[in-house]
């Protein structure tokens, strides 16, 4: 058993995309675990509304970043196919354009805030637009490195620049001990503005900025439609800490967020083993290798089934080592919210490949009709049920979602998925979920669960995965 064992890590290790998810799992474990050690320490330095304020901060620093630059970034990893000959250039000249766009939108958004007597401050508004177009360049170098699958650049990428904002917040509250709450933003924004301006200059020295009409254009065509996609993506994603905050109140948005932080390790892992899988994906479309993405999309799964039920079950744990105990009253959320973290998981699969096929028209139609139904019911549940219906209404619209990807890929993509095994892991989770949910207070029961699940995966599917990369079909 250990021998085999020991051939199956050998052989993935020998795969180049399979290397790289192991560098990437690894990166995303130590850039979010900062987060959430220093989330530790900033929920018992800081207040309860403080801490809520700046998750809110936060959310609209993401609502900022998708149309700040134009979205410009996810233009990388299609321009990667069709303009891989003149790739350089063509992310220099790109990346210029996502930059003046940026610092156009800064000047408007700060102007609108001055003159149109908004209940934001200048100051904050200009961090967060400061925040929004470094990271649209940190996501930009990302995606690049991503598609040349220069794995070692791009894990550093994913560990320095959370660290770098991380002790940049930690110091600047040390100081201004009597406003916590812009002494942690202005941390958040400077930090990541470092790794901003450096990315810049790397692309820019590998090619000269200029401008290009041709890739304007060709990357307009494919961004502008996407912002209308990941607008509404956030909406799914962070419109219930909003509205929690404007409906409930910002103590309730802080517990809240708490569990957040712990499902968001979740997508965190999905989203650095994507930077490896979506190469090998749209190489193997293009190569209409459909049985091989099916299989290897099989084994992917039901690894990632096991670690999201593993993250439910330490999740208690986590949250008691990562806030006082006023908070943690949102452990009750876990299972839910972690279910909802995996349906995304899932529907990245579907959008991987309207992606390769620039159907973003069709998966910002998609998105767009969740979005709206998340804030429908968000507007009807949170008033009466607070942070019990934000959840309801996240985890139904995603499972919305996931249906209107799956119909959209029929026609063209059906041959690609295994849709029986998509909806067997979700209801595999979702059932993990129920029974968590009812001895979640029983450390001992939950780890027994947790054991007895995996061994029921192992023996189901884990064996014959194993036997399928050592070649051992004893």
């Amino acid at each position: 058993m250990f021998k085999k064992i020991q051939r199956f890590i050998r052989t993935i290790l020998k795969q180049e995309y399979a290397r790289a998810s192991i560098y990437y799992v690894i990166a995303n474990i130590i850039g979010q675990g900062v987060v959430l050690i220093s989330s530790a320490w900033f929920t018992r330095m800081m207040s309860k509304a403080d801490y809520g304020l700046v998750s809110t901060y936060s959310t609209w620093v993401l609502v900022l970043n998708t149309f700040i630059c134009l979205n410009l970034f996810i233009t990388v990893r299609t321009a990667y196919v069709d303009f891989k000959d003149d790739y350089d250039n063509y992310n220099s000249s790109v990346l210029l354009l996502s930059i003046l766009c940026g610092i156009v939108m800064t000047m408007l958004i700060i102007g609108i805030t001055s003159f149109g007597r908004l209940k934001f401050g200048t100051y904050e508004v200009l961090l967060a637009c400061v925040q929004s177009v470094a990271l649209n360049i940190v996501n930009y170098m990302l995606a690049i490195q991503a598609m040349k699958n220069e794995f070692r650049q791009r894990t550093f990428m994913m560990i320095a620049p959370n660290w770098t904002h991380t002790i940049f917040s930690v110091v600047l509250m040390c100081i201004f001990v009597q406003n916590l709450y812009l002494a942690k933003i202005a941390g958040n924004a400077f930090g990541l503005l470092v790794f901003g301006v450096a990315c810049a200059v790397l692309i820019f020295r590998k090619a000269r900025p200029r401008i290009i009409k041709k890739y304007w254009k060709y990357s307009l065509k494919i961004s502008i439609p996407s912002i209308f996609n990941t607008l509404s993506d956030l909406i799914l994603m962070q419109c219930d800490r909003l509205m929690l905050t404007s409906l409930a109140g910002a103590e309730e948005t802080a517990e809240y967020s708490i569990i957040y932080n712990v499902s968001s390790i979740i997508v965190a892992i999905y989203q650095a083993i994507n930077g490896a899988w979506l190469p090998w994906f749209f190489g193997k479309v293009k190569n209409n290798k459909a049985e091989d993405i099916k299989k290897y999309q099989g084994y992917y799964m039901i690894l990632f089934t096991v670690f999201s039920c593993g993250m439910m079950t330490i999740a208690p744990e986590l949250i008691k080592i990562m806030a006082p105990r006023n908070y943690w009253n949102g452990i009750r959320y876990v299972a839910p919210i972690v279910v909802a973290s995996y349906l995304i998981y899932l529907y990245a699969f579907l959008a991987a490949y309207l992606l390769y096929k620039k159907k973003i028209v069709r998966i910002a139609i998609n998105t767009i009709v969740a979005a709206f139904l998340n804030l429908g019911l968000n507007f009807a549940l949170i008033p009466q049920y607070k942070a019990v219906g934000a959840v309801a209404a996240t985890v139904v619209s995603y499972v919305v979602l996931f249906v209107l990807h799956m119909a959209a890929v029929q026609r063209g993509g059906k041959k690609y998925f295994s849709f029986f095994k998509m909806w067997a892991n979700a209801f595999g989770i979702a059932a993990y979920g129920v029974v968590f949910y009812i001895v979640r207070e029983i450390w001992i029961e939950r780890y027994v669960l947790f054991i007895t699940f995996t061994s029921i995966i192992y023996l189901a599917s884990g064996r014959n995965m194993i036997r399928d990369f050592t070649g051992d079909n004893k």
